[in-house]
C-alpha cells in the first residue's frame, strides 16, 4: 500500500496520509496511455464549486488532507492496528474520518460523465450507494495493512479556477525518482471536499471512468450498478 508521512506536526502529531492502495497504482501505470485520452473527456465535465469561500484558503485544503488522515491513523494506532480479520472495523473508521470529506456526488458525476446526465433519479441514487461502498472498501483495505513511508508536501500554488486546490506530494523511491501524488479538492461554502486523486499523472476519476464506461457499453447503467452491488456484497459477506 502507499502511505505518506508529513514531518510537520499537526494537532494529531506526526501525520500519516493514505488515499490510494498500491495495487491501484500498478493498474494506473498499466492503463496510463488510454487514461490520458480518457482524461480529455473528463475535462469536458467540470465541477462547479459554488458558494462563498472567502473564509478559507488553499492552505486549508492542505491542512484538511494532512489532519484528517492523521486523525484516522491515530485511531488505528490507538487500537494497536486494524487487521484484515476485522474489515468491518476498518470500514467504520473510514466512514468516520474519510468519507465526510469526499464529494461523492461530484465524484460520481465525473466518473459516469454522460451516463450520469442520462440516468434516472433512481439509477443515480443506486449508483451513489454502490460507489460509496466501493470507495469505503478501497480505503478500508489500506487501513488494515497500515505502515508508512516518507512524503514531501509541495508548496501550494494559485489556480486559474476559483475555489479549487491541488495538494501536491512527492513520495521518495529507492531509485531516486519520486512518485507524484496529487489530491484535487474544491470548496463550497467554506468547506473543502476531495473529488480526485492523481498518481504519476493518472487520476482515480479517469481510472474509474474508463472501467465504468466499458461496463455501461456492455450491459447498460443498470448492469454496472448490478456488477458493483455483486462485488460489494461478495466482499461484505
Amino acid at each position: 500500500m502507499l502511505y505518506f508521512r508529513d514531518d510537520r506536526k499537526s494537532r494529531y502529531g506526526t501525520t500519516m496520509l493514505i488515499f490510494f492502495p498500491k495495487d491501484a497504482l500498478r493498474l494506473l501505470r498499466t492503463m496510463a496511455p488510454a487514461l490520458l485520452i480518457a482524461s480529455l473527456s473528463a475535462a469536458a465535465l467540470p465541477l462547479h464549486a459554488a458558494g462563498s469561500c472567502e473564509g478559507t484558503s488553499r492552505e486549508d485544503a492542505l491542512t484538511l488532507v494532512r489532519d484528517t488522515t492523521g486523525a484516522l491513523f491515530a485511531a488505528v494506532e490507538a487500537e494497536d492496528g486494524v487487521h484484515s480479520e476485522d474489515p468491518a472495523r476498518a470500514r467504520a473508521l473510514v466512514e468516520e474520518f474519510i468519507t465526510p470529506h469526499v464529494d461523492l456526488k461530484g465524484f460520481s458525476k465525473l466518473v459516469l460523465g454522460k451516463h450520469w446526465r442520462r440516468a434516472t433519479p433512481e439509477q443515480r441514487q443506486q449508483f451513489l450507494e454502490q460507489f460509496h461502498t466501493l470507495i469505503v472498501r478501497t480505503y478500508a483495505t489500506a487501513v488494515t495493512t497500515y505502515t508508512g513511508i516518507e512524503v514531501r508536501y509541495m508548496p501550494m500554488r494559485e489556480e486559474s479556477r476559483p475555489n479549487f486546490a491541488t495538494v501536491r506530494t512527492v513520495i521518495p523511491r529507492a531509485d531516486g525518482e519520486g512518485v507524484k501524488v496529487n489530491y484535487r479538492l474544491h470548496c463550497r461554502n467554506n468547506v473543502w471536499k476531495l473529488f480526485d486523486v492523481n498518481i504519476a499523472g493518472v487520476s482515480m476519476v479517469t481510472t474509474y471512468r474508463s472501467a465504468f464506461s466499458a461496463e455501461v457499453k456492455r450491459s447498460g447503467l443498470d448492469g454496472l450498478i448490478k456488477v458493483l452491488q455483486q462485488k460489494n456484497d461478495d466482499v461484505g459477506a
